[in-house]
C-alpha cells in the first residue's frame, strides 16, 4: 500500500492508524455527547434563572414607584404642616374655646 506521496506503508502502519482514527471517532463522540449534556443544563439554568431575572426587573419598577410616592410625600408633607399651621392660628386668633 502506498500513501500520497508514493511512500511504501506497510499494514501494521495501517492498522495503527486505522486503530488511532478510531479512537479520535469515540473521543469527538464523547466530547459531542458532553456538549450536548452541557447545553442541555445550561438551557435548565436559563429557564430556571429567568424567573429570578423578572422578580429583580419587577422590583426595580417598584422601587422607581416608591422613589416616586417619596418624592411626592415631601411636598405634600409641607403643603399639610403649613395647612395644620394655618389651621392652629386661626384657632387660637379666633379664641378656640
Amino acid at each position: 500500500m502506498q500513501d500520497d506521496y508514493g511512500n511504501l506503508v506497510d499494514g501494521a502502519t495501517v492498522t495503527t492508524l486505522t486503530q488511532r482514527l478510531d479512537q479520535g471517532d469515540q473521543r469527538m463522540t464523547r466530547i459531542e455527547g458532553s456538549i450536548s449534556e452541557n447545553t442541555q443544563l445550561t438551557q435548565q439554568l436559563a429557564t430556571s434563572t429567568a424567573e429570578i431575572v423578572e422578580f429583580f426587573a419587577a422590583m426595580k419598577g417598584a422601587l422607581k414607584v416608591l422613589n416616586w410616592i417619596g418624592k411626592l410625600a415631601r411636598p405634600l408633607a409641607a403643603i399639610a404642616t403649613l395647612a395644620a399651621s394655618v389651621a392652629g392660628l386661626w384657632a387660637v386668633m379666633r379664641g378656640h374655646k
